[in-house]
């Protein structure tokens, strides 16, 4: 697991460092500028460097950074925002240090567009030291400007974070850096896992500044990431003498004529993923092309009218599966009919399982938020259900996610770097890329979730896992035969894989 902290936990750590471990600040920025500088150092391969430096202690950074580049030889020009003389506290004597060692320092305000583009066009890799930990907003100023100017060159490397991304949410400015690297120091951000922020951060280095971070970081992490090495200690344990019942029974609802496959996907999910029972409540129109895919499933054929599920007489035959099923998914291929909502609050208000929501029965009032519910959004459901745009959902995912949780028990929103959170923590899912992005993945993550839950687990760990397993065997495939191509089922059958080599 990686844990992400706070810009005000990292704020707070260098006066903790000061007042507790007797390190002052210009300590601190030393060794974080000089640990970035050896990775500038590695990047640029000798070549020229222009570093931009900021208003702020991130500016001091890049000064530090700037001076031990320049001593090992380095051809360095920095570009401020503000003169030397112009920085306060420990970013001041990093300017003043760096321009007695010898580092050419220009004004940024005394350069004509064509001068700053020439000279970043020139050098092998460009510095971004604007803003760090203690910005918030938009950038504007010289700042704005820097980045435009430099934006396109294709060997950024931005100190903390890329200017223009928030630390605390992953959001991005219209004005914002795109990094190749980000060296970011002491702790790993929120907004560095994030979508859309992560995009702008290309690979992350995490320095130490000489401090030991569990002595000077106080607040606990906000974000915990999970990756692929976490799924065998997050695995629900199996004695030898584990039979099908023992390893939990579920019901999945859903299909209609559109939608016949989605629900045999979710079944096939759950048995991949180690459910012991898996329960079809489809139209009887499905069931027997469902059989033939799934024969292992049992079914519970539902009456339909004009390729829905019809309410009347449903609820009868799904009613005796609330006391052998340890868990429920909700709504792949369900389709959006009156009689498909009726029986979903049916489910919703009658059962006493835990109960996955997905697809269209997302789209449907249930009037009351449970605990024991997770729904799974990806972006297009989450913006219907909270009122908002996809794009705004996308641009905020954190605060998104939150507001989801008003509205159920546990979200788990769907998309790059999937967000999990049951409203009291938030856990980010480091697993998982554009090969996921094929039809019928989503009904694919239910089941498995499904089944996990089914098993007795926690509903924040079994989504968690789930959307772990999910992630890993989709990675775990592309990197095999490639990205494209990939169908769902071939998904469910690598989560088997991926769990057994965990």
């Amino acid at each position: 697991m990686r844990e992400y902290y706070s810009s005000r936990a990292v704020r707070e750590a260098d006066q903790i460092a000061a007042e507790r471990l007797g390190i002052p600040g210009m300590v601190l920025m030393e060794n974080a500028g000089r640990s970035a500088a050896d990775i500038i150092a590695e990047r640029s391969a000798g070549g020229s460097v222009t570093i931009l430096c900021g208003p702020g202690n991130n500016g001091g950074d890049g000064f530090v950074a700037a001076r031990h580049l320049k001593l090992s030889g380095f051809g360095v020009t920095v570009v401020a925002t503000r003169a030397p003389g112009e920085y306060g506290n420990d970013a001041a004597f990093a300017a003043r240090s760096a321009e007695k060692s010898g580092v050419g320092i220009l004004l940024s305000a005394n350069l004509a567009d064509e001068e700053i583009t020439s000279l970043v066009g020139s050098s092998a890799a460009v510095v971004d030291a604007l803003l760090g930990a203690g910005s918030s907003g938009a950038p504007k100023g010289e700042v704005a400007r820097l980045i435009d100017l430099s934006s396109g060159h294709g060997n950024i490397i931005s100190l903390d974070v890329p200017s223009g991304v928030d630390l605390d949410t992953g959001e991005a400015a219209d004005t914002a850096v795109t990094a190749a690297v980000t060296v970011t120091f002491l702790a790993e951000k929120p907004g560095l896992a994030v979508a859309p922020g992560m995009y702008r951060c290309g690979e992350v280095r995490l320095v130490g500044i000489g401090a030991d971070p569990k002595r000077v970081l106080r607040e606990p992490p906000v974000l915990v990431g999970y990756e692929a090495s976490d799924i065998a200690g997050m695995l629900p344990g199996r004695s030898r003498g584990i039979h099908k019942g023992s390893r939990g029974a579920l019901l999945i609802l859903g299909g209609s004529s559109r939608y016949r496959g989605a629900p045999v996907l979710s079944a096939l999910a759950a048995l991949r993923a180690g459910c012991g029972l898996v329960v079809l409540a489809v139209p009887e129109s499905v069931v027997n092309v469902a059989a033939s895919l799934v024969p292992e499933a049992v079914f519970a054929p539902l009456p339909e009218t004009e390729g829905h599920v019809r309410f009347e007489g449903a609820e009868e035959i799904i009613r005796p599966y609330f006391e052998t099923c340890k868990a429920v998914v909700m709504g792949p291929g369900i389709g959006r009919s009156p009689d498909a909502e009726s029986l979903a609050r049916f489910v919703y208000g009658e059962c006493d399982k835990p109960v996955l929501i997905d697809a269209d029965a997302l789209r449907f009032d249930y009037g009351y938020p449970r605990r024991d519910v997770v729904a799974t959004p990806h972006s297009g459901e989450a913006a219907s259900i909270i009122g908002a745009s996809p794009s705004e959902v996308e641009g905020a995912r954190l605060a998104s996610c939150g507001s989801l949780c008003g509205k159920f028990g546990t979200v788990l929103l769907k998309g790059p770097h999937t967000l999990v959170s049951d409203g009291a923590t938030m856990r980010v899912i480091l697993e998982g890329g554009p090969e996921l992005s094929v039809p019928g993945s989503g009904d694919v993550l239910s089941g498995v979730v499904g089944a996990f839950v089914a098993s007795g687990m926690n509903i924040a760990d079994a989504a968690t896992l789930g959307a772990l397993a999910h992630g890993t065997a989709g990675r775990f495939l592309a990197s095999g035969a490639g990205g494209n191509g990939l169908l769902a089922r071939e998904i469910a059958d690598g989560v088997r894989h991926v769990l057994h080599r965990a």
